[in-house]
């Protein structure tokens, strides 16, 4: 644990990313903090946490079934994250959080969570487009990097620094990685590069974690060119998720995003999470800043 006047360590694991400290009822702290490409705390950590924080306040026989977050500032990587749940309703059959992440007794993050009790319905769901390899039979980033070389640009470069934490295979590697020609449809396995927990909470708040890689630059696969000739500012403005059944985050999920709209400097990128046998277990949309910004001349 560090100590209060030591910034708090880079994170392993997956697992130490999900691990909170309780400071009272319903109020939580951080114990690592991940940065992302732009130096600032990666959003999947907020939303892992703030997850994992909720869900500590509900009755055990209720899960969460919806999230749906706002990412107010960008996170610093010299203090903890505070999660602060506020107790919003407990009804016959849904409980309903709100927590607010603060850095400096700023809010950094909010989102509205609700959580079900189990019961039984009608059920129905879309299933994977086309034929997908498994993950054996793709290369994963680490390899893909290798092959590639310095053809690649400087965000898919920077996909090793994750790969400590996280395991990620492209299905179309070449489209995905070098994005010299547009791809309307961004699929690839993913998951954590370490044993998790077998508890449903760390496992469905392993997917939140996994939920928000690549969501924004997916939008950027149908602008090869404007990828080649600018410098592109990134950053996730909101999370929306659906849980359907349980997951397990380091068992490989299938992501399939698309991106139906991209205008005044955001993108929109909706996506479907499958398990390894193709069950649906999650869907996912967000919006980000995709900012141009013109390369200096050289």
């Amino acid at each position: 644990m560090p100590t209060p006047n030591s910034p708090p360590p880079a994170p392993k694991s997956l697992h130490e990313v999900l691990e909170l400290e309780q400071l009272d009822t319903n109020l939580f702290r951080s114990q690592v903090n991940q940065i992302n490409i732009n130096r600032t705390l990666f959003g999947g950590q907020i939303l892992g946490q703030g997850l994992k924080a909720a869900q500590h306040t509900v009755a055990a026989d209720r899960v969460c079934h919806s999230l749906h977050g706002y990412f107010l500032l960008p996170g610093a990587s010299d203090i903890p994250v505070i999660y602060d749940v506020e107790l919003t309703r407990d009804g016959g059959s849904f409980s309903t959080r709100r927590v607010v992440a603060r850095q400096r007794s700023r809010p950094i993050f909010h989102m509205e969570l609700s959580f079900q009790r189990h019961e039984e319905g009608l059920e129905h769901e879309v299933a994977v487009s086309g034929d997908v390899p498994d993950p054996e039979d793709l290369m994963d980033v680490r390899q893909l990097v290798d092959k590639f070389g310095d053809r690649l640009p400087h965000g898919a470069t920077a996909l090793l620094s994750q790969q400590s934490i996280i395991e990620l295979k492209p299905v179309n590697p070449e489209m995905f990685m070098l994005r010299k020609q547009s791809l309307q449809r961004a699929q690839y396995w993913i998951r954590s590069a370490s044993p998790l927990p077998d508890d449903p909470l760390t496992q469905l708040a392993g997917l939140a974690y996994l939920s928000d890689y690549f969501l924004v630059s997916t939008a950027l696969l149908k602008h090869p060119v404007a990828m080649q000739n600018k410098d592109v500012m990134l950053a996730s403005l909101d999370h929306a998720m659906w849980f359907h059944h349980p997951p397990r985050a380091d068992e490989w999920i299938l992501v399939e995003a698309v991106s139906p709209f991209a205008g005044g400097a955001r993108g929109l990128t909706r996506a479907e999470m499958f398990s390894r046998d193709r069950k649906l277990v999650a869907a996912v949309a967000q919006e980000g800043l995709m900012r141009l910004i013109d390369k200096p001349p050289r």
